[in-house]
């Protein structure tokens, strides 16, 4: 056996990335507020993912607040439009509960890790931030409710008590987010339907 192929092979370290975008940053701190929380996610912890000093980070945002309210802001505006055209697309009450939910579902399924996100650390936003995204919920739960209030005045929906039915109906939003997989045998739309006809019986929907 010669000397040279018993000598140890030297491992590669893998190649260090030389330039990340903001768009790259964003990405990491979506998946990882998504995966773990915001406030168990850390500058350092981005910069790992990306395989870059924590310096590099700070290069592309100011700080990791900002990345959160990056994601918070677009993704409550996002809601809120939604809302607002499904609502307009009919004038039937009971319709116009059910499109919001269904919109609703095939949004945070498409966007699941934002939605985690916008469920889970909404209250985390600071500055300037917090107090839109405060809006933006409180614009989109008043949606809800007036759209229960309005049910009840034209004696289509039963409810007891509007704000406790807001809260269960939104509440039921914002866990498709958390357990939704692909690899389940609904299809999005299925289940989109099903959250619908779950949110009817909430209000007992004529």
């Amino acid at each position: 056996m010669s000397s040279e192929s018993a000598a140890p092979q030297q491992r590669r370290r893998p190649r260090r990335r030389t330039s990340n975008t903001i768009d790259d940053v964003r990405e990491a701190a979506l998946t990882l507020f998504a995966e773990r929380g915001y406030r168990a996610t850390g500058i350092r912890d981005i910069a790992e993912a990306l395989d870059i000093g924590p310096t590099s980070v700070y290069s592309h945002i100011e700080s990791k607040a900002a990345l959160l309210n990056g994601i918070l802001i677009p993704t409550m505006e996002d809601l809120v439009a939604i809302q607002a055209s499904a609502i307009a697309a009919t004038a039937d009450v009971t319709q116009q509960l059910r499109r919001v939910t269904e919109d609703m579902v095939l949004y945070f399924i498409k966007n699941q890790r934002a939605a985690r996100v916008v469920s889970r650390d909404w209250s985390l936003a600071e500055g300037e931030g917090l107090a839109i995204v405060t809006a933006r919920r409180e614009s989109f739960r008043g949606c809800v409710e007036d759209l229960l209030r309005a049910g009840v005045e034209d004696r289509r929906f039963v409810v007891e008590d509007v704000s406790i039915a807001a809260t269960a109906i939104i509440k039921l939003y914002e866990s498709v987010a958390e357990w939704y997989s692909p690899e389940r045998d609904l299809s999005t739309t299925q289940v989109a339907y099903l959250w619908g006809e779950y949110v009817l019986r909430i209000v007992k929907g004529a």
